[in-house]
């Protein structure tokens, strides 16, 4: 017998850089016009996209403001949109965003 093949397809179009869990800052509107700013792990991040953990989720479809080391004054905003938001078995959220 031959085994399947087990790898999974690749639809990355981009190299991910694993960011070790760096803090970033959030910043976005919420469905009733509620602003929020927060700070959470960035677990990975490339052209296309980034991933982070968040304690609360964010809906598919908003869009938010990134700031990668806030403190850094050459520091700049990136703009990216939910495109998935899964919850972890630890209660975190996973969610995946795209660039825009």
């Amino acid at each position: 017998m031959s085994e399947p093949n087990i790898d999974p397809i690749e639809r990355r179009q981009f190299f991910r850089i694993d960011m070790e869990g760096e803090l970033v800052n959030l910043a976005w509107h919420d469905a009733e016009g509620q602003a929020h700013q927060v700070k959470c792990k960035c677990e990975d991040f490339s052209r296309g996209g980034l991933r982070i953990e968040y304690d609360y989720a964010i809906a598919v479809g908003t869009v938010v403001d990134f700031k990668f080391q806030a403190d850094h004054p050459e520091s700049r905003n990136l703009t990216a949109k939910v495109i998935r938001c899964i919850e972890l078995p630890n209660g975190r959220y996973s969610m995946g965003f795209q660039m825009v």
